[in-house]
């Protein structure tokens, strides 16, 4: 399996599923901690494509960092988790995304979806169309993003986007193109993943909604075969929230610091984690000593998942990185 880090770079300041125990936002703290990731031996760094999460709305912008890490780092993977297809024009998009991965050397993975966060829409003067809308955008997206990679001389016309002649040199260094990454799990989403990406992405928000995930994953199977597509062949990755301590004294007095945590969107987190087996429930989370952490992610290999992406409830403490490094992901190599 392979595991990575979601960049936790905005700050939760107690009350943020994602980074609960990051006060406030800084250069130092986040590249610490990519430092950290890659010296622990996690193979990839995702960031959010968001400007204004977490109680303070204190975030780095995405291709920005991603640009940074580029530099800064040598062997392991880069991307947005996921990009938002209602952010950027498709082929600037294409144009940032194949920088990247020229200054990476090849190391870019592009993930994409629909967009969700209304109120971030609002604030910044984005249209927020409805879902349907969105989803055919980022359909469209995904051809021009693809034709942006690989064409000559880009052309398209469709219903909601249009390039002509739209240049793109030099070509990003991955071949054909850099990995199309989907994040999603509705049904029209995952149709549209499999029509498309080189890679499904399940976050956490779409795991809870509508059918179990065991249905998913065997709907996505069923979409792969209907486009002539091997399963196989089509990777598959897990954002997960991880708690880890090196026994069941130390995740206990861990848990009582972290939670409670609320539980939802960040217009809707009114639901509350109150502890560790609610938050397993409920959220997915992986929550335990370095035994019982691997086999929740036995659980999630199971269904076909061979990719983690983790976000570790302690940041900025690297500890629960170190050891997940050191203890559990080895179990899995």
């Amino acid at each position: 399996m392979q595991f990575d880090w979601m960049v936790q770079c905005y700050s939760g300041a107690g009350v943020h599923r994602d980074t609960p125990m990051l006060d406030t936002l800084d250069r130092e703290t986040v590249l610490q901690g990519v430092d950290t990731a890659v010296d622990t031996g996690l193979e990839g760094l995702w960031a959010p494509d968001h400007f204004m999460l977490g109680p303070k709305a204190e975030e780095f912008e995405v291709w920005t960092l991603l640009s940074a890490l580029a530099e800064r780092t040598e062997d392991v993977d880069l991307g947005p988790l996921v990009g938002s297809i209602t952010y950027r024009n498709p082929a600037l998009l294409a144009k940032m995304a194949t920088t990247v991965d020229v200054l990476s050397e090849g190391r870019l993975r592009l993930g994409l979806g629909a967009g969700w966060h209304e109120e971030e829409h609002r604030a910044y003067g984005f249209d927020f169309p409805d879902v349907g809308t969105r989803i055919e955008m980022l359909e469209e997206g995904i051809q021009v993003v693809k034709a942006m990679f690989t064409e000559a001389e880009p052309t398209f016309e469709g219903d909601h986007y249009t390039i002509d002649g739209a240049l793109n040199e030099p070509k990003p260094v991955s071949q054909p193109h850099p990995p199309i990454v989907v994040g999603g799990a509705g049904p029209k989403m995952l149709r549209l993943a499999a029509r498309h990406a080189d890679e499904w992405n399940v976050e956490i928000s779409g795991r809870a909604r509508g059918r179990s995930i065991e249905f998913k994953a065997r709907k996505f199977d069923e979409y792969l075969e209907n486009e002539g597509r091997d399963p196989d062949e089509v990777d598959r990755s897990w954002l997960a929230h991880v708690l880890v301590r090196e026994d069941e004294a130390a995740v206990e007095s861990a848990v009582e610091e972290i939670f409670p945590l609320p539980w939802g969107e960040e217009s809707d987190m009114d639901d509350q984690l109150t502890d560790a087996a609610e938050a397993r429930e409920k959220g997915d989370m992986l929550i335990g000593t370095p035994a019982q952490v691997a086999e929740q992610i036995e659980g999630i290999r199971d269904l076909g998942f061979e990719k983690l992406q983790l976000l570790f409830l302690d940041f900025p403490d690297s500890r629960g990185m170190e050891l997940f490094g050191d203890e559990v992901a080895p179990q899995f190599r």
